[in-house]
């Protein structure tokens, strides 16, 4: 790039402070309202199921190891200082994008583009940036873009100084641009294009590309096609694994990119209607029509190549930035998300700079300023009040999933969550409803299937439930969730057999303590109370003052039918443990404390306990618990130990 055209007259320290306090102002007058929600959509789970959150990597181990890891190991400090607040993770996504419309703001007055500020401050209010600011989880677009931005920046500064000469100066640049950029790369892969704008922008200012712009952006290039083919053997082998997105032909592939594109160029201009999930539309590649986006894309960028030595060298310029930056979203990678929708405003976050600053330099270049500056105002206060509205249905689950629906009824993914939102607030038959819908638009929804199993559990249809939770697993055999609530459904049905079977399998695919303690009393209904004393010492080795386990593990050691498995003295000091935790008010502890105390021969001190037993669960009102312990009192009384019949299993 040559030195004259980014020379730049210099900025008094009062100017440049007043236009980046205004920057910063904008954005957070208009996210004020996004900072009082909480998690939404996938946030808590990225939160919880971050490896370096849950120990599977360190700090030194996550690098290459994981799709995004620079943004994992944000979440993760996000996590160490905010735990589950999630106001703090919310703040530092709209801090970094501040910090992007004012670094957007300085490069494109590097790049001498006219309205650098008015671009940066469309930029800050824009509404389609809402879903990656407001949405917790996209702090992979929040965090990669000023890296991004820093890249270009000290990219220029390098071009600068080998023009002036300057080696030593230019070769920092040169190697802080390369820095930059891997930790975009490290922070989210779609900032893969950027050594096509890099060159992109050398044309746009010489009118050329020389050898040594091809060598020097050679790393760029490099280190994209490394990350580019890491995120897709991630997608592939991880995010897709087990998940089939619709089959599609590459004619149709460049269809949906043609429309998106355009699409895009919309919604940036006029972003109206925007939605969490837009209706995914169908392509028939055998239609002619369907290819007129595209065709009327390539003829616009005939038509600036035409006259390349006037406007069309600017429009070319913006085109190519445009269609770049939004090329790994098109469709051409495969992407769970493409399953939901074809588009997505957080798709759009980088590429929305370039219509923007196109349309911030437009009006910028007109002959009356204080036109320009009226329209720009309104425009800015247009995007805010939109923003603004955007930014609050980004608050809360319930409030994003009826807004989606209100505007796309067959987004079945919104169906099924808004679904569960209702389950939780007990609000069963709209639940119901909205689980069936999803179904219907979508039968393969494994997690549908799932989630509307556990309705029918709440309302006791057992075999219904478990027929729900069957199809699931045959959709998706390693879905946890449907293996646990088969197991209930199977066990309340007496089929202790198979709930056995699939929490063993649950169990293998996602060790846990709730399910641990869920299949120890099914293995000592079948008899096999050695494996249930397993299940229940393994509880204990993680979690020693479990309550259940403490109560169930010295019932089953005092009064086993298996003389292997029996154990009094142990039952005592785990009953006795539970007795202190509880304060000696609950009622199955004190139980459990009188069997062990009899298996060991102490009678007296068990008919205490047994007594004890029966008071409590009488004054909680637990009759039928007080008539058993009172039948257990007489056999103490007697010097009888209780001991289980073994049981018959069929």
């Amino acid at each position: 790039m040559n030195h004259e055209s980014t020379a730049r007259p210099a900025e008094s320290p009062g100017r440049v402070f007043a236009g980046g306090a205004a920057l910063i102002f904008l954005v957070f007058l208009v996210y004020l309202p996004s900072l009082r929600g909480g998690f939404i959509w996938d946030d808590l789970l990225l939160v919880n199921e971050n490896p370096l959150v849950k120990g599977e990597f360190t700090l030194s181990s996550i690098w290459f190891r994981t799709d995004f890891p620079l943004s994992n190991v944000a979440l993760w400090l996000e996590w160490l200082a905010f735990g589950k607040n999630a106001a703090g993770y919310r703040i530092v996504n709209v801090i970094l994008h501040a910090a992007s419309a004012m670094l957007l703001w300085r490069l494109l007055g590097r790049l001498k583009i006219p309205g650098a500020w008015f671009a940066a401050a469309l930029f800050a209010v824009h509404p389609v940036a809402v879903a990656s600011v407001a949405w917790i989880s996209e702090i992979k677009n929040t965090l990669s873009l000023p890296f991004y931005l820093l890249s270009i920046w000290f990219y220029l500064g390098a071009e600068e100084n080998f023009d002036a000469r300057r080696t030593r100066q230019a070769r920092w640049n040169y190697l802080f641009s390369l820095l930059a950029f891997i930790l975009a790369l490290l922070a989210k892969t779609s900032t893969v294009m950027l050594p096509v704008i890099l060159l992109a922008a050398t044309w746009w200012q010489r009118g050329h590309i020389t050898k040594p712009d091809c060598l020097r952006t050679a790393p760029h290039f490099a280190l994209a096609l490394a990350f580019g083919l890491m995120t897709v053997w991630f997608q592939t082998h991880q995010t897709l694994a087990g998940f089939t997105l619709p089959p599609e032909t590459f004619a149709g592939k460049l269809a949906g990119a043609g429309l998106a594109i355009w699409f895009y160029l919309g919604k940036a201009l006029l972003p109206l209607q925007l939605n969490a999930i837009y209706p995914r539309w169908e392509i028939d590649p055998g239609s002619v029509v369907i290819y007129l986006p595209l065709l009327l894309l390539v003829g616009l960028a005939a038509l600036c190549w035409r006259f390349r030595r006037s406007w069309g060298r600017h429009a070319l310029f913006a085109l190519v930035c445009f269609v770049a930056s939004l090329f790994p979203v098109l469709g051409f990678f495969d992407m769970y998300f493409l399953a939901l929708s074809r588009v997505s405003d957080h798709f759009q976050y980088l590429a929305l700079i370039v219509p923007l600053a196109t349309l911030a330099a437009l009006i910028h270049s007109q002959r009356k300023p204080l036109v320009a500056s009226a329209i720009v105002f309104a425009l800015i206060l247009g995007l805010s009040l939109l923003a603004v509205g955007r930014a609050k249905v980004y608050t809360t689950d319930e409030s994003l999933w009826r807004d989606t629906l209100a505007k796309n009824p067959a987004a079945w993914n919104a169906h099924n969550n808004l679904g569960c939102i209702l389950a939780e607030k007990n609000e069963l038959v709209t639940a119901t409803e909205h689980f069936l819908a999803s179904l219907k638009l979508n039968p393969r929804n494994a997690g549908a299937h799932v989630n509307f199993g556990k309705v029918l559990l709440l309302k006791n249809d057992f075999a219904g439930a478990e027929s729900h939770f069957r199809t699931a697993l045959e959709i998706k055999p390693s879905q946890v969730e449907a293996l646990l609530g088969s197991g209930q459904a199977l066990a309340v049905q007496g089929r202790s057999i198979e709930a056995v079977e699939k929490l063993r399998a649950a169990l293998h695919l996602k060790p846990d303590n709730e399910t641990r303690l869920q299949l120890a009393p099914l293995l000592s209904g079948l008899g096999r109370d050695t494996e249930a004393v397993a299940e229940l010492k393994a509880v204990l080795a993680t979690q020693p003052d479990s309550l259940p386990a403490l109560q169930n593990l010295a019932w089953l050691l005092a009064t086993s039918w298996d003389d292997k498995v029996r154990n009094g003295p142990e039952a005592v000091r785990l009953a006795e443990r539970a007795c202190e935790l509880t304060n000696r008010q609950e009622a199955r502890m004190l139980s459990a404390l009188a069997a062990g105390l009899a298996e060991t021969g102490k009678f007296p001190e068990a008919v205490i306990a047994a007594r004890q037993a029966i008071e409590r669960a009488q004054a909680t009102g637990d009759l039928g618990f007080a008539q058993v312990n009172a039948q257990l009192l007489g056999l103490y009384k007697a010097g009888r130990p209780y001991h289980s019949a073994k049981p018959q299993v069929r």
